[in-house]
């Protein structure tokens, strides 16, 4: 007995030779268009001409045939098998299998565009990649340049603002300069907040892992903020759990930049009350720690739409922010980055005209070795005195020099000015010097070329510390000119205690 189910899927039918059905055997697929004394041809017309060619004995298969029954179109497999007076014909359903196989072609159809696709897409992407690196390289090109464009101007700028505000001034003129510093320290943190913001986008931020104590850093910003700060109407409170563990590993400078950006934007836009720095234990383990700082204010405070973009670059959320208050709005879109590096999370809970609180939630590794496990005794440095110092100055930049010739007069230095590299090269080999102070970028010879001639004036000057002044302060930069012999750099724009700090280092 054939099952039901087996039966509507086939039928077997045997004819003669000249195609009239003499017998159906079995099976009930179509059953309405086989009739016994019918030719088979009604039903399956391309049989016609093919019965004549079987061979005796053979099974013959046609597949992918259709036929019609009740209306409808079936696609069909045929079995033929001649006998010596009759002919077996079995016919098999395959519509659903061929619909599958059908759908199986198209779907190996689209995939095969699809791929192609994708290929053509990927090769209009790495073109796209590589535009995109190329402008990204133009981009950091354009910034450094510019960098230093503005910072040889601006350092003229704090310094003749240093050097008229040490002289006897009346009030009006002392407010007036007063007010320039503040505008050129205000530009000098735009300048240094896009680079910042630059280096990032490129992935050229390097995060250090080393021994830093928390406490530390935030005692360090209280002592910044502390001097900076010009409001007395606002306190400002710093605190520290003391299951902070002594030392942790991490990158102190980017904690430090973190936690400023974030002071520095509390105290802006605060005019009375406080702002409150605190570090708290989050979560730990046997290997890890979780610390939440937070900086709250009692400040002017944000609507919740203002809140959603406030870490964009560029962002302000009132149009005189930055008449107001300085800055490009870009301190809070470095601070977002500096925490995604470190693998952490900043966010803002903020009310309109009550306040703002900023978290920073960072994991740090737990160091078990501590480097200074013993008490060290402090040495004295001496005092190096710069009096009667002979000291080379190469600077092509007019206001530049004056600058450096009135800072190195109140240390009562020997100081040689010239104007550029072929200059002090001359120099070097005339005449020995304590120090040589070397501006990078100078017409003729520069800084660095200068430096790579140094075997021809070693006989004068072969310990002579030389010190690299340029506005090209990326890391790349000065690990380059170090590299090239320089002692150290003296970084545009500089401030008079920095400058003679850094020559005196020279000879400690």
């Amino acid at each position: 007995m054939i099952p039901a189910k087996i039966e509507n899927v086939f039928i077997q039918v045997t004819t003669d030779y000249t195609g009239v059905i003499t017998n159906i055997i079995a099976g009930k697929f179509a059953i309405n268009e086989f009739i016994l004394q019918e030719l088979i041809y009604d039903s399956c017309p391309f049989l016609e001409g093919t019965l004549d060619a079987l061979s005796l004995n053979e099974t013959f298969l046609l597949e992918g045939m259709v036929i019609f029954s009740d209306e409808k179109e079936f696609n069909v497999d045929i079995e033929l098998f001649k006998h010596e007076k009759s002919i077996d014909v079995l016919i098999h359903n395959r519509t659903n299998v061929y619909k599958i196989v059908d759908k199986l072609n198209q779907n190996r159809n689209d995939i095969f565009f699809i791929k192609r696709e994708i290929a053509e897409k990927n090769i209009e992407l790495e073109k796209l990649r590589k535009i995109a690196d190329k402008a990204n390289e133009e981009k950091s090109r354009f910034l450094a340049m510019m960098s230093h464009e503005i910072r040889n101007p601006l350092n003229a700028i704090l310094g003749y603002a240093e050097m008229i505000s040490s002289e006897k001034l009346n009030t009006k003129v002392a407010k007036y300069t007063k007010t320039l510093a503040s505008a050129g320290k205000n530009l000098k943190v735009i300048v240094d907040d896009i680079l910042d913001l630059s280096r990032i986008e490129a992935g050229k931020l390097a995060l250090v892992s080393e021994q830093i104590s928390i406490k530390k850093i935030v005692k360090n910003c209280k002592n910044d903020f502390k001097h900076l700060k010009t409001n007395e109407d606002v306190a400002l409170v710093f605190s520290t759990s003391k299951k902070i563990p002594k030392f942790v590993l991490g990158d102190a400078v980017r904690i430090h930049q973190i936690l400023a950006n974030l002071i520095s934007n509390a105290i802006k836009f605060t005019n009375k009350g406080s702002v409150k720095t605190s570090v708290k234990v989050l979560s730990e383990t046997e290997t890890e720690i979780k610390l939440i700082f937070e900086v709250a204010d009692t400040g002017r405070g944000m609507s919740k739409e203002q809140g959603l973009k406030i870490f964009e670059e560029y962002q302000q959320n009132e149009l005189n922010d930055n008449r107001i208050h300085g800055g490009a709005g870009l301190g809070l879109a470095i601070v977002n980055r500096l925490v995604k590096a470190m693998h952490g999370k900043v966010y803002v809970k903020s009310k309109l005209h009550v306040g703002t609180s900023f978290f920073v939630e960072i994991s740090f590794a737990k160091t078990s070795k501590i480097v200074t496990s013993f008490k060290q005794k402090v040495i004295k440095e001496k005092e190096v005195n710069l009096k009667g110092k002979n000291i080379l100055v190469a600077d092509d930049d007019v206001l530049n020099q004056t600058i450096v010739a009135h800072i190195l007069k109140e240390e009562e230095v020997t100081t040689t000015i010239i104007y550029n590299g072929l200059e002090a090269f001359a120099k070097l080999k005339a005449a020995t010097f304590d120090v040589v102070l070397l501006d990078i970028n100078m017409p003729n010879m520069t800084g660095e070329e200068l430096m790579q001639q140094k075997q021809d004036f070693s006989s004068l000057n072969a310990n002579t510390p030389f010190l690299a002044v340029t506005a090209n302060t990326a890391k790349e930069d000065v690990e380059r000119y170090l590299a090239l012999g320089f002692s150290g750099v003296i970084s545009k724009p500089y401030t008079k205690a920095d400058f003679i700090q850094k020559i005196k280092t020279v000879f400690k």
